[in-house]
């Protein structure tokens, strides 16, 4: 499948011809749909940017970071490292298609407001920078290009990387102060404004990029509250419900667990965590359910749907958050030497964490820590506090595994043992010559990407 062929149909809608002759409007048919405006695209927009963070891609990633586990059929394959080519095409299609080449149409839209195409920038940006960090090389400076590139070239990791984060800044500059909901998030993103939201979102792929400056510059200016986080809305509606839940509930009951998972072990005692905490058992009951009795060999970790529950059907799902925000500023002032700020980062999401789960700060103490251990408090916080988001799977390879994630095939910490990367479709092998190393060499999951080599 050429990857951006259903792209055509949609600038032939949104084709307008312009005729001044005396017989215009004559044979118009005022029920037919002819133009899609970029306030209604954007929607369209956002709902991608909603699946590629919350759904297949989130739930495999979770997978191979050991905070999930694979519980049955397909989702057995997981444990093993070992899906096919075929489990990426509707992954890489949702994104590509329906998030960057929408989001194209209305930068493209001279007649969109700055904060349309604002928002829009901001949106592709951030799926063209998870894309390559998922994947590696992807296509993105003919990607959207479909009339001239039937067969789009792939530009390498780092470059898309940063052609995301300038998408993103070109974007924060013209969002102004508009908040998530009057820049037409509506009823499916909710939070700050679009200009925090941006800057967290451009010091994410920084970091990625061990950029740690610019990460520090854009997340000072980011999210500054937990109230300003850019999440999802969800509801009981059976398709407005939380994705998460919708899988686990209303479609693959049993396929996603925690059973066993080194993130269910930390918080429950199983692992000793690098920061004393005695809140994890908080943690834990918002997160997962008990399924059965402790030590019988039915006993199942589940994932907490439950009403009040991280996974309940009304829950968001973030996209980025304070907490992520502060992390980030927190490892990157470390990396920049600056170990009192960092220190000062990680206890600002300490005492949050206790606002959230308990009035009793001594749930989740403050760290006094220095060196490698205040560097290991820091990425296991984060690994912790950000459960089920696409950027724990980015730090884990970023890292090398510096926190010593067990592999789950074989008990090794060692990062060669995990997925490097998601496999290129087999769509894109089928139909791009461009994909890298096709049609007999394509990388394999244990591939690493030149940005975490």
């Amino acid at each position: 499948m050429k990857l951006y062929k259903f792209i055509l149909p949609i600038f032939a809608v949104l084709a307008i011809a312009s005729c001044e002759s005396y017989t215009e409007d004559l044979n118009d048919d005022p029920n037919a749909f002819v133009v899609a405006s970029s306030d209604l695209i954007i929607g369209q927009v956002q709902l991608a940017l909603m699946q590629h963070m919350g759904s297949n891609n989130a739930r495999y990633a979770a997978v191979f970071n050991n905070q999930m586990s694979g519980g049955d059929r397909q989702y057995l394959t997981l444990n093993t490292y070992s899906p096919n080519r075929a489990n990426y095409n509707d992954m890489w299609n949702d994104t590509y298609i329906s998030g960057i080449n929408n989001a194209q149409l209305i930068i493209n839209d001279e007649s969109a407001s700055d904060l349309i195409r604002g928002i829009a920038e901001i949106l592709q940006g951030t799926m063209f920078a998870d894309m390559a960090l998922l994947y590696g090389d992807v296509p993105f400076s003919e990607a959207v290009r479909p009339n001239e590139f039937s067969e789009p070239t792939y530009d390498g990791q780092a470059v898309v990387v940063s052609g995301g984060i300038d998408l993103i800044e070109s974007g924060i500059a013209k969002v102004g102060a508009a908040t998530i909901a009057a820049g037409y998030g509506g009823a499916r993103l909710s939070g700050g404004t679009w200009e925090e939201a941006g800057h967290t979102l451009a010091a994410r792929y920084a970091l990625a990029s061990k950029d740690y400056a610019t990460a520090v510059s854009h997340a000072t200016q980011g999210i500054s509250s937990r109230a300003n986080d850019l999440v999802t809305q969800h509801g009981t509606a059976q398709y407005n419900r939380n994705l998460m839940y919708q899988f686990v509930i209303d479609q693959r009951q049993d396929y996603l667990v925690a059973t066993d998972s080194h993130l269910a072990n930390l918080l429950d005692g199983t692992t000793a965590r690098a920061l004393t905490t005695p809140g994890n058992s908080l943690v834990y009951a918002s997160y997962f359910l008990a399924d059965g009795t402790v030590g019988s060999p039915s006993y199942r970790t589940l994932l907490n749907t439950d009403d009040g529950g991280r996974y309940s059907q009304t829950s968001s799902m973030p996209i980025a958050t304070f907490y992520e925000n502060e992390l980030i500023l927190a490892e990157a002032q470390f990396n920049l030497g600056r170990e009192t700020d960092a220190l000062g980062h990680l206890n600002n999401v300490r005492t949050a964490l206790a606002a959230e789960y308990s009035s009793d700060a001594t749930q989740f103490p403050a760290s006094s820590s220095t060196g490698a251990a205040l560097k290991k408090e820091i990425l296991e916080e984060k690994y912790i506090t950000l459960i089920g988001e696409l950027v724990v799977y980015h730090d884990l390879r970023r890292n090398r595994n510096s926190i010593g994630v067990p592999n789950k095939l074989t008990g090794s910490p060692a990062a060669d043992g995990f997925p490097q990367r998601f496999l290129y479709p087999q769509n894109e092998v089928d139909t791009n010559s461009n994909v890298p190393g096709a049609p007999d060499s394509v990388p394999t999951f244990f591939s690493s990407t030149s940005l975490f080599n």
